[in-house]
């Protein structure tokens, strides 16, 4: 693992997965010193993974981050390509995180959230644990109109062939940066371009270096292709010894491997076997450090093998005669001529080099392994330099494994990157609406236009004296279709000054919302399902706003319809139903007069002073656990007296008998 890799252990603190309760984690990060964060939610955990893009994200149980593979798959897709997940306490079969800790030699208190957060980083910076795999290394890439056409109007057929001719361009852009990969690509053909068009790429989706955007008018997906099951990978794979690797070439082709002390790891001679075939043959036993061929010069196939592993090529001065072949071969055994000349080859290169290895193997620390230096002195380097490198860097003592003081995320950090996102937002809101306002602008403008052509038909036929002609059918028609244009040129006109109405109101809330010193408050006319719909589409309710009711007299269902908008407060104006106000106390959403936080009205929206607002809420928060505590006094009574109750009644049956 590099030094410098950022490694998240994260331990669940409380709630579920498969709970209601919204689950909340221990973070240990660990990146040369160790930060420590007690309790983070979901949101923040993943926000805190796309800042710091850790190599590895370690847990002892997947369970506590997703009930069902399902829910693991939408995990997995909202963090970073690069990140693997990493269960650090086995695959389907677990063991504990306890012993694990132990045979690791760190000592913990399994019911402190932060520790196990620790223990599961540091395991897996030292190799232990299993990357969760539900990926293939396949991508799918989508592209894709960013809005429909619509039902249409005199310019619709060239705003379509607008759109899909950017689809199309965007297709050939990815094209472009796709070439040396190999992919299939589908596409729907469509009015001046593209409808769509699909990509499947065969490479994972952090290799391709595209990701997914929305433009104003085109839109691209990038997505991996999930696996039928969920894989468990070794986080360390065993180790690959290095080998010495003899070929003879042919028709028949021979190849031998031995280790780097000469003894036989395998050998084989076939008909069937291509360049190819070899290489993954000479891979799965090894890594090859040293490719010997018996022929002068070295064949072209013993050299497409050598370039395949960068490793270094030993031809002989001169072509080895066949009694010397038997007498290299003969201790390891072998087939046929062609297993004779490989193993011939390989004991050949063993033989030259066998001096060197005695002397690496007598100068290298019990520490290091002497076949990292063999590959390095066969690469050129000398003993000295080859130990050099493979010395471990100095390590800054430590008494770990203890727990470093957390460093915690400032609150104006925060606030300032939510200030941000909600600002890009709203900007990207605004943008849409300039930009329809311009297409709204266009079509006003060809309605005058027509209008203007229409009135000059109406004078010339005036002029002309004909008035039966206007009694006519054709200028009848022509009448009732200026009276539309007229009354959809009006529609149209309102319809703009709504939408600029609210795109003023929009600014307006979005400065006070970026100063700060004054909370911003939507209104709604009456507590009713349509007057929030009207709210809704005109300002837009998200979670979090504060709603003043004017007439505050409505009923549950309109209460419902505001709890799952997830407001944050509700001010009356008037008196609130009693059952309207008893749902908003079920919820826990706090219900405020008007009075108790000083509201100011300023035309469609009004504002007040946060703090009082805290205040309020607060006062409310008492209330109801005042409330609470009552209820639960008087279920205690009920209960006494009940109890009270049934005692008398066995008292007497006592007494009767």
């Amino acid at each position: 693992m590099p030094v410098q890799s950022i490694i998240f252990g994260v331990d669940i603190v409380k709630g579920s997965s498969r709970s209601r309760e919204s689950p909340r984690y221990a973070v240990v990060i660990l990146n040369g010193d160790m930060l420590k964060f007690p309790s983070v939610s979901r949101f923040k955990l993943l926000r805190m993974i796309k800042q710091y893009r850790p190599a590895i994200l370690a847990v002892d149980s997947i369970t506590e981050l997703a009930e069902n593979r399902k829910d693991l798959v939408n995990f997995l897709k909202r963090l970073p390509p690069e990140v693997k997940l990493v269960q650090v306490t086995g695959n389907e079969r677990q063991i504990p995180l306890t012993k694990l800790g132990h045979d690791a030699g760190i000592s913990f208190n399994p019911l402190i959230p932060e520790e196990e957060a620790f223990v599961c980083a540091y395991l897996a910076s030292i190799g232990v644990g299993y990357v969760v795999s539900v990926f293939e290394d396949r991508t799918v890439i989508k592209v894709s109109r960013g809005r429909s056409p619509g039902r249409g109007g005199w310019s619709q057929n060239r705003y379509r062939r607008k759109v899909q001719g950017m689809v199309r361009e965007k297709v050939r852009d990815i094209e472009s940066k796709l070439k040396g990969k190999e992919f299939e690509l589908s596409v729907t053909e469509g009015f001046g371009g593209l409808v769509n068009g699909t990509f499947v790429v065969n490479a994972k989706r952090s290799e391709l270096g595209i990701h997914n955007s929305r433009e104003e008018d085109v839109q691209v997906t990038v997505t991996s292709v999930e696996k039928d099951t969920i894989e468990f990978i070794p986080l360390e794979r065993k180790r690959r010894e290095y080998i010495i690797v003899g070929i003879d070439p042919g028709t028949t082709i021979g190849v031998s491997i031995l280790d780097l002390n000469g003894k036989l790891i395998d050998v084989v001679s076939s008909r069937v076997m291509s360049v190819p075939d070899i290489i993954e043959y000479i891979r799965d036993r090894g890594r090859p450090v040293v490719v010997a061929t018996d022929v002068v010069p070295p064949p072209n196939t013993v050299e497409k093998i050598k370039r395949a592993f960068n490793a270094v090529l030993f031809v002989p001065n001169e072509r080895i005669p066949v009694d010397e072949k038997i007498r290299l071969a003969s201790p390891y055994g072998y087939s046929n001529s062609h297993e004779r000349d490989a193993l011939s080859a390989a004991a050949k290169a063993f033989k030259t080099y066998k001096n060197k290895f005695a002397r690496i193997e007598k100068k290298t620390p019990s520490h290091m392994n002497s076949d990292d230096v063999k590959a390095l002195a066969l690469e050129g380097k000398s003993i000295d330099v080859a130990l050099n490198i493979l010395k471990p860097a100095p390590t800054v003592p430590n008494n770990t494994p203890g727990i470093h003081e957390p460093v915690e995320v400032t609150p104006a950090d925060e606030k300032i990157a939510e200030l941000r996102e909600q600002l890009s937002k709203k900007d990207e809101q605004l943008a849409n609406l300039r930009s329809y306002v311009n297409d709204l602008k266009g079509d006003i403008s060809r309605l005058e236009n027509r209008m203007v052509s229409q009135e000059k038909v109406i004078s010339s036929l005036k002029n002309k004296g004909i008035d039966d002609a206007r009694r006519s059918k054709e200028v009848t028609i022509r009448d009732q279709e200026i009276a539309r244009l007229k009354k959809e040129l009006t529609d149209t006109k309102k319809r703009n000054s709504d939408l600029r109405s609210n795109i003023d109101r929009l600014k307006q809330i979005r400065v006070l919302e970026f100063r700060g010193d004054k909370s911003p408050v939507k209104i709604i006319e009456n507590l009713s399902k349509d007057a929030i719909i009207a709210c809704d589409k005109r300002l837009g309710l998200k979670p979090g706003d504060i709603i003043f009711v004017r007439d505050a007299g409505g009923g549950v269902q309109a209460a419902s319809l505001l709890i799952e908008r997830g407001i944050k407060a509700v001010i009356k104006g008037t008196d609130m139903s009693h059952l309207a106000e008893e749902k908003f106390t079920e919820a826990k959403l706090p219900v405020i007069s008007r009075e108790e936080v000083s509201l100011k009205i300023v035309d469609d929206f009004a504002v007040l002073d946060p703090k009082r607002l805290e205040s309020a809420m607060e006062k409310w928060g008492e209330m109801l656990k005042e409330r609470e505590k009552k209820k639960s006094e008087e279920w205690f009574h009920g209960i006494v007296n009940e109890y009270k109750v049934q005692r008398k009644k066995e008292f007497r049956k006592a007494g009767q008998v």
